[in-house]
């Protein structure tokens, strides 16, 4: 089972006629609503896909949103489609989705969990030099994932998997731009868990924030997915970035929400050293001890 497959997984605008239709009509028979949304196949894969992942339920042939889908009084369709992303982001990350991320010998989806493709892939690309990460076909991909894992190991099944990667990241909040100009940036995913992760401290030590953010995001700096993902690259080939810095992509992440003052990155002389941002070329931005909520995320 997959995510990245766009031929039998489909993709976001698929899921968003099917959300905005079962959030809008209530319990339906699913092919009616496959009817209603489109005249092709692709809703009747995404269906099933996010079905399997937790935002719809089939119950006597009606199709309806899972209670993971809360609903505010008087919500309407349009704020309840916004918060879709977010629902899709927590689903897709859940350690139940995405664990194992590869499976036991072979280079294979069998065995692994319904989102491992694209935990792996997320994590990989957000692990990158993303400023040099500007050549995005497919195989120049394919290029960099053989130079840089370890045998044994695999990051996408084959290069057809980049496309439904880069369109998923964007939607999720982890990318911005089109296929010539897909950059991969977090700032998205990580201010929609600001408040969460310091909600009742408004101020937090950056690396007790960082740790924060990363169990919310598995896939950015030190999460669980992105360790086990850099574990199996050859550091002969990928560049990590200098203990006590924060990565390319998390780096540029922190600074446009600082620039935006949705948070001040703080360095207090009585802290320590702190935590440095990195930024093109590997070059040091600066270094910063606490993080601070300006203003909440989304």
């Amino acid at each position: 089972m997959t995510i990245l497959n766009l031929a039998s997984d489909g993709l976001y605008p698929e899921l968003i006629a099917l959300y905005r239709a079962v959030a809008k009509y209530g319990p339906i028979e699913m092919e009616e609503l496959i009817r209603i949304c489109s005249a092709e196949h692709m809703p009747r894969q995404a269906l099933m896909r996010w079905t399997d992942l937790g935002i719809f339920v089939v119950q006597d042939k009606l199709v309806r949103l899972t209670e993971r889908v809360v609903t505010k009084r008087g919500e309407s369709l349009d704020s309840l489609t916004k918060r879709l992303p977010s629902i899709c982001r927590k689903l897709i990350l859940d350690e139940v989705h995405c664990k194992p991320l590869w499976p036991n010998g072979e280079v294979s989806e069998e065995g692994t969990g319904r989102a491992a493709d694209f935990a792996r892939g997320l994590a990989w690309t957000l692990a990158q030099d993303i400023y040099n990460f500007s050549d995005v076909s497919a195989d120049a991909i394919e290029t960099k994932e053989h130079q840089q894992i370890r045998s044994g190991k695999f990051i996408f099944l084959n290069k057809t998997r980049w496309p439904g990667l880069r369109a998923w990241a964007r939607y999720l909040g982890f990318g911005v731009g089109d296929e010539r100009t897909f950059l991969i940036d977090p700032t998205v995913a990580v201010r929609e868990e600001l408040t969460s992760v310091l909600d009742g401290t408004k101020e937090m030590p950056a690396d007790v924030f960082l740790n924060e953010i990363s169990v919310r995001l598995p896939v950015l700096d030190n999460g669980i997915y992105r360790k086990e993902v850099e574990n199996s690259l050859n550091e002969e080939t990928w560049r990590q970035v200098p203990e006590g810095h924060v990565s390319m992509s998390l780096s540029l992440a922190l600074r446009r929400l600082e620039l935006d003052k949705t948070i001040a990155l703080i360095h207090r002389a009585d802290a320590g050293q702190g935590i440095s941002l990195t930024g093109r070329n590997f070059r040091s931005w600066r270094s910063f001890t606490h993080v601070r909520l300006l203003r909440g995320g989304v």
